[in-house]
């Protein structure tokens, strides 16, 4: 254990590794971009092209005629990120097509670069191009997490292209901290990533610890360049940023729509960004454990490798480039939970796994340089290449089904529709049901009340607060009138109606407690906690 194949020194094969390789590490990376993009846009349309609640937001934002307008919406609470994401969607779509297939296919394309981009970047520091390829390619396939996140008109792809740069970026300031073309690319990503999701805060705080301890370790100054860098970083954050973040984190008062970490939803949170067999075994009552377990063993193989390596001198452990990425990847990965869990903890909520994405690059990093690391640096160049493409058939197909299997909005309440009467509108309350389908069309009038006092009663569905807020904003920006005012709400406006009730929703039984509305009929609904109820004043 923690020898490599044949006694040869790691350092020794990998310099002898990559001027043999790097031409077929290069051909590999295209074809990992070439599969991936293949894959998931097959996947696209083999099921339905519904839009789930933020993607519409998304579309709606990317769909203003004016850009300016677009960014006075995006502050005002419509989307809860900053606007790198929707400018450069709002210009890449004006100027190709709005189609929502196309941007999901942009996703798609920023996805599969990121992957081909890091899959390089990797094989240039261990391994050999046809190992890391299957390794690369099995972890991402079994991640359904970003097969799902990769596909979506959201900020997730770009966030994850720029945390790429990002990780590539400080590993190499890791080495060579005083180089200037690597800290002006350093203050430029480091911006990218915070403008691109706000969660990027704690990759660029986890960041500079990760250099502050260098710094402490090595004793060389110069390291607080880099600290400095990030000094700069968070300065232009605060200075372009802060008033209108202050702004948008309106809407997540008076409380979180995210609920708070328990002891295993943290595990099945993090486990979701680390490959899986099947996202399903993790909530079966017997196999509790497995997302436990998934965690302990990364946190684990990382704490015994570096424990173990570190015992050596710094200047001998910074020479070898692939175990500082290794080091640097488990410590991110592990600080910016924490950081997350502790926000969560004791001020807002925000622990959720898509905001921690781009830490599934560094859990394919550990899980590949763990991989040589205990059962040896084979160089596996030369693979038959029939039995390649059968593998990458194997995979491909792999892909278009898991990603398919899963619509973002699956339309289930859709068929009860059918019976009732057209005449009368439908009132949802949910912004995950009222978004879609009144974006699609999919029944002929469909509303969402505003009402905050119902919002904010005592036990409600968490989301109520928020998705009143942001609805708001998307009646005030765009005249979205089935956004119905609690003003509006009246016999002369809506003598006659239907409305979807959810039991995690306290809404219409208010009025209906108040005297104010009058059940005429319950309609069953096969689909647990909903109902409909046809309705008068």
């Amino acid at each position: 254990m923690g020898t490599f194949y044949d006694g040869i020194s790691p350092a020794v094969l990998r310099q002898r590794d990559v001027s043999v390789n790097r031409p077929r590490a290069l051909s590999l990376g295209v074809g990992i971009f070439v599969l991936l993009s293949v894959s998931l846009i097959t996947s696209l349309f083999l099921k339905n092209s519904w839009l789930w609640m933020d993607e519409v937001l998304s579309d709606i934002l990317i769909a203003d005629p004016s850009i300016a307008h677009m960014n006075k919406a995006v502050v005002s609470g419509m989307d809860a990120n900053p606007p790198l994401f929707a400018n450069l969607y709002w210009l890449i779509g004006h100027s190709i097509s709005l189609n929502t297939q196309f941007l999901r296919v942009v996703s798609i394309i920023i996805f599969s670069l990121t992957i081909a981009l890091f899959f390089y970047y990797s094989t240039k520091l261990i391994g050999t191009p046809i190992q890391n390829f299957v390794l690369v390619t099995c972890m991402v396939s079994l991640t359904f997490l970003s097969l799902s996140l990769a596909t979506q008109i959201r900020a997730y792809a770009l966030f994850l292209l720029i945390g790429c740069g990002y990780f590539i970026t400080i590993h190499q300031l890791s080495i060579t901290p005083n180089r200037p073309k690597l800290l002006v690319a350093h203050v430029l990503l480091g911006v990218g990533l915070l403008f691109a999701h706000n969660f990027g805060l704690f990759y660029l705080a986890a960041s500079g610890a990760f250099f502050a301890l260098l710094w402490l370790w090595s004793k060389e100054r110069k390291y607080l360049l880099v600290i400095g860098t990030h000094g700069l970083i968070l300065l232009v954050w605060l200075v372009s940023w802060y008033p209108s973040f202050a702004i948008q984190s309106q809407a997540g008062k008076p409380h979180s729509w995210i609920p708070l970490p328990t002891f295993l939803s943290f595990f099945n949170t993090v486990g979701e960004i680390a490959p899986n067999l099947s996202s399903k075994l993790d909530y079966n009552p017997f196999l509790l454990w497995l997302p436990i377990a998934r965690f302990v063993v990364i946190a684990g193989l990382f704490l015994y490798i570096v424990l173990k390596k570190t015992k050596a001198p710094f200047r001998e452990v910074i020479r070898d480039k692939a175990f500082v990425f290794y080091g640097l990847s488990g410590f991110i990965y592990l600080l910016t939970i924490g950081i997350a869990l502790t926000v969560s903890l004791v001020h807002t909520s925000i622990f959720l796994s898509r905001y921690l994405w781009p830490s599934s690059l560094l859990v394919i990093y550990q899980l590949i340089y763990a991989y040589y690391y205990f059962f040896g640096y084979r160089t596996y160049n030369r693979l038959s290449s029939g039995l390649l493409w059968v593998y990458v058939l194997f995979v491909g197909t792999f892909i278009v089904y898991q990603n398919r299997k899963l619509p973002h909005f699956s339309g289930d309440i859709l068929p009860y529709f059918e019976g009732l009467d057209k005449s009368y509108p439908i009132f949802v309350e949910t912004a995950d049901y009222f978004l879609p389908i009144w974006f699609h069309k999919l029944a002929p009038r469909v509303c969402y009340l505003l009402d905050w006092q119902t919002a904010v009663t005592p036990g409600n569905y968490l989301n109520a607060t928020v998705e009143h807020k942001i609805l708001k904003s998307v009646r005030d920006n765009y005249q979205v009138n089935d956004i119905v005012p609690k003003a509006s709400f009246n016999k002369t406006n809506f003598p006659h109606f239907y409305i979807v009730d959810e039991d995690s929703q306290y809404q219409i039984e208010e009025f209906i407690k108040q005297g104010q509305v009058k059940v005429v009929k319950t309609i069953p609904v096969a689909i647990q906690g909903h109902r409909i109820l046809e309705c008068t004043f």
